[in-house]
């Protein structure tokens, strides 16, 4: 009788506890489930370009912000206004000179604080690593005020400063993570860096003690896959869960396929065909007018992007207040520029000069598939014009504008990334440059640039931008061809991983995956 007396007391104690801890379970689930199922979501995106390092004072610091683990003092919205991010707010004391108040309470990936002497320490370093932060912020001095106050000083009146510090150039991290040999770079972003594989992929996971919202899902990997058509396969294998920069030809396949949404968005970009005028069959201004007349613009356009585009007419996409140049006259025709110049055409249909042919050779890239279809097409084209175009495809086209002969090139651009023209036109077009791929010179289209980094009113600004696209377009030391839009395509189960006008927001903590 005792036993089962016993029995009974163990089966309804044992009863008491089982309900406590599903009623402790219940209350754990409610305060922390959302957490707690976010542990486990995890990502896989497709990118084409890979980081050659992960310094995000170099070449790859693009790549370093997409990856969703960097931030910078200034963040750009969606009409591309400066916004605050780790800095929270700024002053401007007199044309030279700002006063910065960060953000409090914010930490790197090692735990380490960010405050002004940080910041400090980041951006010089950025300053002393690459050009590019040089030519954006033309600094002068920093000094630090206090804990969290920083002054930046420049060199000269530099209108475009706080659009300029959204640049990826200007990535705050933890300094002393960069010099070291052991472990990843320590930045502020939502996710922190975990594994990093060259030419295939790099994983970030959730930081815990992100100073913003924290991000939903745990880990995301990234991986590197240059050919688009490459890129769509692992899309519908189930390899990824989203891609970047999808084949335009494809859009059709994935708009019938309901596992995919296809997401476009008006981008900044710029699809372009470069002229090298160290080249001497392109340094004729005439024969480069030739050229670019042989452009089937509209024909890209319906053909090649598949209306995802409008004809570019200059530098900078008509969606910005400084990018409606007026269209250039197409009423010259070929044989004019040719004839004036003193080709003629032979027995075969080639344009030829005291026994020389016309033929050039224009580089492409396998990263951006549209623009070695656009190369075929214009090669066909020019042909019919009389002009013979060998197009050569190379893995690297930076590297190959820079160390290889070429006469013409196919390139794209972003070509107003911080949502303002000084940047592009400063690097593109100064004759001293050394982004100046093209080998341009021209010291009144520099005296017009410099004119536009020295003025502050937008209005101002925007007219002397459209004057220096004027000279642009009439010395011809590029053509513009097309604004294309952006094209994504993703899971429909992925949430908040859309395009953004600005191509290095794409990551960002409230990105989802909801099975």
């Amino acid at each position: 009788m005792k036993k089962n007396t016993h029995r009974e007391f163990t089966v309804v104690l044992w009863a008491v506890i089982a309900g406590f801890l599903l009623l402790t379970g219940c209350t754990g689930e409610s305060e922390e489930g959302s957490a707690h199922t976010a542990a486990d979501k995890k990502a896989v995106l497709a990118f084409p370009w890979s980081p050659a390092s992960l310094d995000p004072h170099g070449s790859d610091s693009w790549e370093m912000m997409r990856s969703g683990t960097a931030e910078t003092l200034v963040k750009l919205n969606e009409e591309l206004t400066p916004v605050p991010w780790l800095a929270k707010e700024w002053k401007q004391e007199n044309e030279n000179t700002w006063i910065f108040q960060l953000e409090e309470g914010v930490t790197f990936h090692n735990g380490n604080a960010m405050d002004a002497a940080s910041v400090k320490k980041s951006l010089l370093r950025s300053l002393k690593q690459g050009q590019t932060a040089k030519d954006l912020l033309q600094i002068e001095s920093i000094e630090v005020l206090s804990e969290n106050e920083l002054k930046i000083v420049t060199a000269k009146p530099n209108a475009a400063l706080i659009a300029h510090l959204a640049d990826p150039s200007t990535i705050i991290a933890d300094v002393a993570s960069l010099e070291g040999e052991a472990g990843y770079p320590a930045f502020t972003g939502a996710f922190q860096i975990k594994q990093f594989t060259r030419d295939e992929s790099l994983v970030a996971e959730r930081y815990k003690d992100y100073w913003g919202t924290p991000a939903l899902l745990s880990e995301i990997t990234i991986k590197f896959i240059p050919e688009g058509t490459t890129r769509l396969m692992a899309l519908q294998s189930g390899d990824v869960d989203a891609a970047t920069d999808i084949p335009i030809d494809n859009i059709a396949v994935l708009e019938k396929d309901e596992r995919f949404r296809v997401l476009t968005a008006p981008s900044l970009r710029t699809h372009m065909m470069l002229f090298n005028l160290n080249s001497p069959l392109v340094n004729n201004q005439n024969l480069r007018k030739a050229i670019d007349l042989s452009i089937p613009r509209a024909e890209i356009v319906d053909s090649i992007m598949a209306g995802y585009g409008t004809e570019a007419g200059g530098p900078f996409p008509e969606v910005l207040p400084f990018g409606k140049v007026e269209k250039k006259n197409q009423a010259e025709s070929v044989g004019k520029w040719m004839e004036e110049e003193g080709w003629q055409l032979n027995a075969d249909g080639i344009w030829e000069k005291q026994g020389r042919l016309f033929e050039v050779t224009m580089l492409t890239f396998p990263q951006r598939p549209e623009l070695t279809v656009m190369a075929e097409i214009i090669q066909n084209e020019l042909l019919e014009k009389g002009i013979k175009a060998e197009i050569r495809q190379v893995e690297n086209i930076d590297e190959a504008l820079a160390n290889d002969e070429w006469d013409l090139s196919m390139y794209s651009m972003l070509t107003a990334h911080t949502g303002d023209p000084q940047y592009f036109l400063n690097i593109f077009y100064q004759s001293d440059s050394a982004s100046n791929v093209s080998h341009y010179a021209s010291s009144s289209l520099d005296r017009l640039i410099d004119q536009l980094n020295q003025t502050v009113d937008s209005a101002k600004r925007n007219q002397l931008a459209l004057q220096i696209q004027e000279v642009i377009n009439t010395d011809l030391p590029q053509s513009f061809i097309v604004y294309p839009e952006t094209v994504f395509a993703a899971r429909k189960a992925v949430k908040g991983f859309t395009p953004h006008p600005i191509e290095y927001y794409y990551i960002h903590s409230q990105i989802d995956v909801n099975e």
